[in-house]
């Protein structure tokens, strides 16, 4: 498979969870194989802005020609031009898989910070003894700002029951508090990968933790997750209104 098969099969999500953290190994650790795939962004972005100003002209065109009552040869003649035109723009789009879907307005950094001081400040402790339970022991800690003492009892128990959601959950909110936004992601993406759960909110956390990094197509990803997040009415969909 080419870099170009590569890169466009991510993008349009045909690649296996394995491969996918593969290729976003790559991105970070080869600048030559990055410095391809923000080509690739590039071009899609151009043939998006391409085709809506070609589609413009036609229009524009189009209503000139209604207005001054061309002669019917000029017009067969452009008709067979724009024809021409669009074949090659669709055929452009067919190549790049381009999606000329808006970018959401939301996904920026500024609003992924207001989320985080608004809503991850605190977090709720279940009414019992939190002397008896370590998992509301590191809920304690956090919400003092004691951020390593949380961690460090979160990844304590999450070494003994890795298929603990809210362990998983709560260290990546820890994690996303500490800045520490690679391991964060990682949490959140195994997160919100699980089908086991009613209620889970590993995707939306993953794209906050996807903006607050700001590395190369990262913006990218992050709109692609909170798209698919409201459009499904996933967790935190009701945050994007």
């Amino acid at each position: 498979m080419t870099n170009l098969e590569l890169i466009d099969n991510y993008y349009n999500n045909q690649l296996s969870d394995e491969a996918k953290i593969v290729f976003e190994k790559s991105l970070q650790q080869d600048p030559h194989f990055a410095s391809e795939v923000a080509f690739y962004v590039q071009a899609k972005q151009a043939a998006q802005k391409e085709a809506r100003q070609r589609r413009l002209a036609e229009l524009t065109a189009l209503g000139q020609q209604q207005t001054l009552r061309r002669t019917r040869r000029v017009y067969y003649g452009w008709t067979a031009a724009a024809s021409i035109v669009l074949v090659l723009g669709i055929s452009w789009y067919l190549w790049l898989g381009v999606e000329p879907t808006p970018s959401l307005s939301i996904a920026t950094d500024e609003w992924a910070t207001e989320y985080v001081s608004q809503n991850l400040g605190t977090l709720p402790i279940a009414m019992g003894d939190i002397k008896q339970d370590s998992l509301k022991l590191g809920i304690s800690a956090y919400n003092d700002s004691e951020l390593a003492t949380a961690k460090a009892i979160w990844e304590s128990l999450y070494q003994k029951d890795k298929n603990n959601p809210e362990l998983e959950k709560l260290l990546g909110i820890v994690c996303l508090r500490s800045g520490d936004y690679d391991q964060a992601i990682s949490y959140f993406h195994r997160l919100g990968n699980r089908t086991d759960l009613v209620s889970n909110w590993g995707k939306f956390y993953e794209a906050i933790a996807l903006l607050k990094r700001k590395q190369p197509l990262d913006n990218i990803r992050a709109q692609n997750l909170l798209k698919e997040i409201k459009e499904n009415k996933l967790e935190g969909w009701k945050e994007m209104k």
